[in-house]
């Protein structure tokens, strides 16, 4: 799969900056709901209603879909333009920051300084759509869906240990809950050793474009979305990040508000739903990719998610979402892994920077817009946030289903009708 025994050790460092940098991204999950809805902390005075904490909680969520917004497409570009060593080092070096900052605010109930720590690591976020570039540069096209779902499977790994680790960290009787942040410093600071020693430039200054700026970053955004194809997948991402964002982000304030569930229980949770994940897009979606094509994969994945998330909602006591879980997680991660694939398939060489850049723009979207509508209505009814994003699904279904046709993208091994 790949060209050299230097290529095969690139790709290793990305798989274990990719996983690191998911235990830190993932690690808010069961920390972050359950810290401001205890009324026995100080974020907020104890009279704050719930629904003004949900809404809070939305609002902080946003902040980091904002920056990813921001910082996503600068990152893929400027890696098209400066390499991927310089960028990776940079993000991953700024994220230090930003958990060191959320460790601090933990510990002092600050809620402006947990903003601003928010900020700081969606501004480094990019390196996710980094990951997904060099793996591009170190892969023939008809190896790019395989090395995707290794990708994105053994990073799958950091998506198990960040929410358990973060939910037994998080007791708010050992530093306040900082624990979790603490740890996640840590790994973004191993994660840059990593990268210093062991990664090898997979960019060449042949493929520079010339200066780079923050409105021609955009306006390079703007020249992806010109092209009709990848137009096409990036709508159909980004109803798809709404969704998943829907569900995600609000999953734990779901089960704080139905079952009263500790940091520690959520995170027991989230480590079974990330292993889910990485089966499917590491195991399954290896086997399924050379049977089917990408757009039958995807158009099942809407239908497969929209029938998990649902599902969601129904349940009165705990023990069903064991069954629940797989679905939904399943055929989330075939969709992320293949939609990714594709993009990347049908961006040329000199784009791939811009379109993976894109299509993290495409997510972060979903970590703006979900969060901001999922706050109030959780406060409203604790199952619309998860009903909304099984909507967001069906729609992306029918999109795609529609604007995109059979035969665009010819699959590197074998084609099946759906």
């Amino acid at each position: 799969m790949f060209r050299t025994p230097r290529d095969y050790r690139t790709f290793l460092t990305v798989l274990l900056t990719y996983t690191l940098d998911l235990v830190g991204f993932s690690i808010v999950f069961p920390v972050l709901a359950p810290l401001l809805l205890n009324t026995h902390l100080h974020f907020f005075s104890p009279e704050t209603s719930e629904a003004t904490r949900t809404t809070v909680l939305g609002i902080l969520f946003s902040f980091f879909g904002i920056a990813q917004f921001l910082g996503a497409p600068v990152v893929g570009a400027l890696a098209d333009h400066y390499g991927r060593y310089k960028l990776f080092l940079g993000t991953v070096g700024l994220s230090i920051l930003g958990y060191a900052v959320m460790a601090v605010s933990v510990y002092s109930q600050s809620i402006g300084l947990l903003f601003v720590g928010r900020v700081i690591t969606g501004l480094c976020s990019g390196n996710v759509g980094l990951a997904q570039t060099t793996t591009a540069d170190l892969t023939e096209p008809r190896h790019r869906s395989k090395a995707f779902g290794i990708l994105l499977g053994v990073g799958g790994l950091g998506f198990v240990a960040g929410p358990w680790v973060g939910g037994k960290l998080a007791n708010p009787e050992w530093l306040y809950g900082s624990g979790a942040f603490i740890f996640a410093a840590i790994a973004a600071i191993a994660n840059f050793l990593m990268l210093f020693f062991f990664f090898t430039e997979t960019w060449s200054a042949k493929e520079a474009h010339g200066s780079q700026g923050l409105w021609k970053t955009f306006r390079d955004l703007q020249q992806v979305f010109h092209l009709k194809t990848l137009r096409i997948i990036l709508i159909t991402t980004v109803l798809f990040s709404i969704g998943w964002a829907f569900f995600l982000i609000f999953s734990p304030t779901f089960l704080v508000q139905k079952f009263s569930l500790s940091s520690d229980k959520i995170g027991d949770f989230f480590a079974y739903m990330a292993i889910m994940w990485t089966f499917s897009s590491m195991f399954l979606n290896k086997e399924l990719t050379s049977k089917f094509s990408l757009r039958s994969l995807i158009l099942v994945s809407l239908i497969g998610i929209t029938v998990g998330v649902s599902s969601f909602v129904f349940p009165g006591t705990l023990w069903p979402y064991w069954f629940i879980i797989p679905i939904a997680l399943i055929f989330g991660a075939l969709a992320w892994v293949n939609l990714g694939s594709m993009l990347s398939l049908e961006a040329s060489a000199s784009m791939q920077g811009r379109a993976m850049g894109a299509g993290g723009a495409m997510w972060s979207i979903g970590q703006i817009v979900a969060p901001l509508l999922a706050g109030p209505l959780a406060g409203w009814n604790m199952h619309a946030p998860i009903l909304f994003g099984s909507i967001l699904f069906i729609a992306a279904f029918f999109y795609f289903i529609f604007a995109y046709r059979q035969g665009q993208v010819p699959h590197p091994t074998k084609k099946c009708n759906l």
